[in-house]
């Protein structure tokens, strides 16, 4: 029988509990002398019953008994039994969003209005979140500095909120993608038994930064880490519609595409909504970040015939005394 401990630390408290009352009947028996024995001045009205010394041996025998039960059912002993399926494989997804002042560009529609890069990107991003339930996701947004706004996380509802956060020119007005991709490749150092997925959203048309985008990528494929890139906005030289005063650069296609194949990834060009909806849909089809986990088996609690150990015995006893004494 494999019998385990859920928790076996907890046996040492009765144990310690036990101590003093070995020395109580001692002191309190003032053996000899007289003395240690403190009584109510009433206490010789009391009717007394003589005991015979068996009894007292057999009673101190049923509680030394019954306090040893409840000692090892308090470690709560479990009988191990088949092994359980392992829980479905589940995903470490890093997001690197783009956060300069170019994702104010309206040049998406959505609902047949017009809309900005950045409006865009949330409400996509906010219905991504809500269907990767019990996988782990975590947001890095950069301009021109980037920050960790999510760590890895299995709860959507705090990816969802700080994504509303996200305003263009949070982190400055132009993007360092390098510098994101070092950082996330940072986080990806914490847990190196697990091989997180980067996905890149960005429109930017060159990397500004202290590290090379493709010296990054270079680092991300070293560590067998997939890049994927999303182009955010049009590739055209120009576009139709209100800029705000913005010169409208395209995003670099060929620098994207570049830093997914260094990583074995690929690179999206979402040149709509649906087209950045089907590109996060294809990623997360293509890969199953298998994490390790501890083998669970199924349990059968013991605790309960430990107790009935205890007390069955106590109570014929007080039964049979009861009897007796009728």
């Amino acid at each position: 029988m494999n019998i385990d401990w859920l928790t076996p630390y907890l046996a040492i408290l009765p144990l310690l509990a036990a101590v003093p009352l070995l020395f109580l009947p001692a002191s309190l028996a003032g053996e000899g002398s007289g003395k240690g024995v403190f009584l109510h001045p009433l206490a010789h009205l009391l009717p007394t019953t003589p005991e015979p010394q068996w009894q007292r041996h057999l009673h101190r025998t049923l509680f030394t008994w019954l306090w040893l039960c409840l000692t090892v059912a308090i470690a709560q002993p479990v009988q191990r039994g088949a092994k359980l399926p392992d829980l479905p494989p589940e995903r470490d997804i890093l997001l690197l969003v783009d956060v300069s002042i170019s994702m104010t560009l309206t040049d998406y529609a959505l609902g047949g209005q017009k809309r900005s890069r950045m409006e865009v990107l949330k409400t996509l991003l906010h219905d991504f979140a809500n269907r990767l339930q019990g996988e782990r996701l975590g947001m890095i947004v950069f301009a021109e500095s980037p920050y960790l706004l999510v760590p890895l996380t299995r709860d959507p509802t705090l990816v969802q909120r700080q994504l509303q956060r996200l305003t263009p020119t949070l982190a400055g007005r132009v993007s360092a993608v390098g510098d994101a991709i070092t950082l996330a490749l940072k986080e990806a150092g914490k847990q190196p038994q697990r091989k997180p997925i980067f996905v890149l959203f960005t429109d930017a048309d060159e990397s500004i930064g202290r590290v090379d985008p493709e010296a990054a990528a270079a680092l991300a494929a070293a560590s067998k880490i997939p890049l994927y890139t999303i182009a955010i906005g049009s590739t055209a030289a120009t576009m139709e519609g209100d800029t705000g005063g913005l010169v409208y650069q395209p995003v670099n296609l060929a620098l994207l595409q570049t830093l997914s194949e260094r990583t074995g990834a690929t690179t999206y060009q979402a040149g709509d909504a649906q087209a950045v909806e089907q590109a996060l849909a294809d990623i997360t089809r293509r890969h199953q970040n298998a994490a390790e986990q501890t083998p669970r088996y199924e349990q059968q609690p013991l605790y309960h015939w430990l107790l009935l150990a205890g007390l069955l015995p106590l109570m014929l006893w007080q039964l049979w005394q009861r009897r007796a004494n009728a």
